[in-house]
């Protein structure tokens, strides 16, 4: 007889950010504990209504591997666009106003509220695979599209927080809806890597609720995603992933 078990491994959180490049610099005014960006860094806009950013100036080579493309114009997920902040390699700018920088707490609370798409546990697990170097996208949403345009996150793939059962069951391939979700589809750390041919992920970032997963749950997800499934749980900042593999129970006599 078949079961699955589970394994796990986990780290403690990474710090580590994208290394600069060599003609950038960070601002040297003002207090340590205040945002800096650096010389030079990207900006882009957010877009209320979509409830994500438009790049307007890209700087570096972050953006091959960061944000998706729509009708030629380069969009960023309240993730991508907090992450880049923190690290000082975009400044979010008010629709509001041409000259106004969004503060660190305003873009903080659009992850408390869920209502661009991210919660703050997808958000721990972005931030961590993001400094390990891996690349990520929101699961289900192609990185590129010639002929579309940008859609708001209800339209193109509702939050997995906010639960919106009609757009998770099309996320999963038209099933039932079940406590197992997945989230992020993550790649390899690749020099090579194209928003336009990125290949199968490595692996499916995926969340689960208070209790693990059952059996049921997870065929269930898995039959509808064809990558590896990797369950992510945080704990008091630190990032574990689980995943289960098959073994073969002895026979008893």
């Amino acid at each position: 007889m078949e079961e699955k078990d589970l394994e796990a491994f986990s780290s403690s959180e990474n710090k580590s950010g994208f290394a600069a490049d060599d003609d950038e610099e960070f601002h040297s005014g003002g207090s340590g504990s205040r945002l800096q960006f650096r010389v030079g860094s990207s900006k882009a806009r957010w877009i209320t209504e979509l409830g994500m950013a438009q790049v307007e100036i890209k700087r570096g080579k972050l953006w091959t591997t960061t944000g998706i493309i729509r009708s030629g114009k380069t969009y960023c997920f309240i993730e991508e666009a907090l992450y880049l902040s923190e690290i000082g390699e975009l400044q979010i700018l008010s629709n509001e106003d041409d000259d106004i920088v969004i503060p660190m707490k305003d873009l903080y609370e659009k992850i408390a509220d869920g209502k661009s798409g991210c919660c703050w546990e997808n958000y721990e697990v972005y931030k961590y695979l993001k400094g390990l170097g891996y690349i990520l996208s929101r699961h289900g949403v192609p990185w590129t599209s010639k002929d579309a345009a940008i859609t708001t996150p209800s339209d193109e793939e509702e939050s997995v927080c906010a639960g919106n059962e009609d757009t998770v069951i099309e996320l999963l391939g038209d099933m039932q809806i079940c406590d197992a979700r997945a989230v992020f589809d993550v790649y390899l750390p690749n020099s090579r890597f194209k928003k336009s041919s990125p290949g199968e992920p490595s692996f499916v970032a995926c969340f689960f609720g208070e209790s693990p997963p059952s059996k049921e749950d997870i065929k269930l997800l898995q039959s509808g995603v064809a990558a590896l499934l990797r369950f992510c749980h945080i704990a008091q900042g630190r990032v574990s992933f689980f995943f289960f593999s098959s073994i073969d129970l002895p026979v008893l006599p």
